[in-house]
């Protein structure tokens, strides 16, 4: 009986995980992934990738490889990797021990997307390109309705989206109208690049230290008392034998 209680009782652990995003917002650009950079957190939030492998930080700077790492027509020392990493003009960098993902050959992942068990948060940090770029999400059962997190141009912050489902990411450069489109997915379509998805994403995918939630410690304190009811009878039982 006693072990049944306690099984009962093994709660559920709900994860707090950060991912970093960056965005290019130009075919034929100078591919440095830096013109709008936001996280994205929340409870059980999981990137889904299919082609792609986490590597640790690369050498900075105009290499190519992986396909971010290129120099920036904002300036030196300006690539998304300096903004996630420091070193650079973005300061002192979003997380120094984030991981990257890319192909097996340092070439940008074409299809990847999330899912979460509630609320997501999204931080907008950076916006360094002078078209009116947003960033946006979509369901991956309804890709056509597309969800804004940043409504106009330029405009930074943190803001919060329950997506209620597996979700994707997708950009536009003109503030979600008649601009070029961009789709975490490829397969989803938007804007065509033979270079291959506009979206680069850093973290740390291995999974952090267990968080019991709320409803999982109730249950557990209601298995403690249970067992102590269990036991404190059984002692009474034998002292009146």
């Amino acid at each position: 009986m006693v072990g049944v209680v306690l099984a009962l009782a093994v709660p559920a652990w709900a994860d707090s995980v950060t991912y970093y995003v960056g965005v290019e917002d130009m075919v034929g650009g100078d591919y440095d992934y830096n013109d709008l950079v936001l996280s994205l957190t929340g409870t059980g939030l999981t990137l889904q990738q299919s082609g792609g492998v986490w590597s640790k930080e690369p050498v900075l700077g105009t290499s190519g490889v992986p396909f971010w790492n290129h120099s920036s027509w904002d300036g030196p020392a300006y690539n998304v990797g300096y903004c996630i990493y420091g070193g650079g003009s973005c300061g002192s960098g979003l997380d120094t021990s984030a991981e990257y993902l890319a192909t097996s050959t340092g070439g940008p992942v074409n299809s990847v997307y999330f899912t979460a068990s509630g609320d997501v948060t999204a931080t907008v940090s950076f916006h360094v390109a002078a078209w009116s770029d947003v960033v946006g999400w979509y369901l991956l059962s309804d890709p056509g309705t597309i969800n804004w997190i940043n409504s106009t141009a330029s405009e930074t912050g943190t803001f919060s989206f329950d997506p209620g489902g597996a979700f994707g990411l997708v950009a536009n450069t003109n503030g979600g109208w008649l601009g070029d489109t961009y789709y975490s997915q490829l397969s989803q379509g938007g804007t065509s690049d033979t270079f291959g998805s506009h979206f680069a994403f850093f973290g740390n995918p291995a999974v952090p230290s267990p968080v019991p939630e709320p409803g999982s410690m109730v249950l557990m304190g209601t298995a403690l008392l249970g067992v102590s009811f269990i036991l404190r009878r059984r002692n009474k039982q034998s002292a009146g034998q």
